[in-house]
């Protein structure tokens, strides 16, 4: 049973007074548990798009999109809600920290939206995922006195709090240096590797893109299979 499935999937918008524009065009992809998958393309490829369709954040104007083999147009809107809050981890580039409230506090956000034992153990729950991204020491800190390294790991924190099955990150070392991305990217990994989530990676770095087992490029809405050494070719490019 795969987690996550599309196929022949297109998104179609129209823009006002123009003709329709189509942004995904016939895309098949499948991620299982565990998967770690790179999706790379440029700005203006469809990536933003083919991402709120992973998140559930959108439909398919045509295709197939399943989530633990049932179609999601068969979900109402509210259990797409559910489904994603509960299942699906969002890291995104830009840290979306609550600029007044604590690192703790931020982790804990999602949890006000869990039951039972994840509602009313938030706190616990919050300080051992801060712990495990190496934060243990700047739970009572506020965004603005953590470097950008700490306020991304706060970010990761936040998002698999309430342990997903899927983990989609956009573009996530894009306002990090060099080295600090590189170890961000590896506690990503090393985290959904520990809860056996998959993790799909969209960005325009070949370098970060390199680091998955599965690799895909998305071009002009149009999404194939690329090679490993293709991508490290690119990234020896770059670099």
């Amino acid at each position: 049973m795969s987690l996550l499935e599309l196929r022949d999937v297109t998104r179609t918008v129209i823009p006002p007074d123009q003709p329709a524009l189509t942004i995904l065009n016939g895309v098949d992809l499948t991620v299982e548990s565990g998967d770690r998958i790179s999706i790379v393309g440029r700005s203006g490829s469809g990536k933003s798009t083919l991402l709120n369709l992973l998140g559930l954040l959108d439909m398919p104007t045509s295709g197939l999109l399943t989530f633990d083999d049932r179609p999601v147009k068969s979900y109402s809107s509210a259990a797409r809600d559910r489904v994603r809050g509960a299942q699906i981890g969002f890291v995104f580039q830009q840290f979306n920290l609550l600029p007044g409230r604590t690192a703790l506090e931020n982790v804990a956000m999602p949890l006000l939206y869990a039951e039972g034992r994840s509602f009313w153990r938030r706190k616990k729950l919050a300080a051992d995922m801060l712990e495990e991204v190496g934060l243990g020491n700047r739970m009572e800190s506020m965004p603005d006195r953590l470097s950008g390294g700490e306020q991304q790991r706060v970010a990761i924190a936040r998002s698999l709090v309430r342990g997903p099955r899927l983990i989609l990150a956009d573009e996530p070392t894009g306002a990090l240096d060099l080295d600090t991305g590189s170890s961000v990217m590896q506690l990503i990994d090393d985290v959904a590797t520990r809860t056996g989530a998959a993790l799909v990676t969209i960005t325009h770095d070949p370098a970060i893109a390199a680091r998955a087992r599965d690799h895909f490029r998305l071009d002009r809405g149009v999404l194939t299979r690329a090679e490993s050494a293709e991508l490290a070719a690119e990234s020896g490019a770059v670099s």
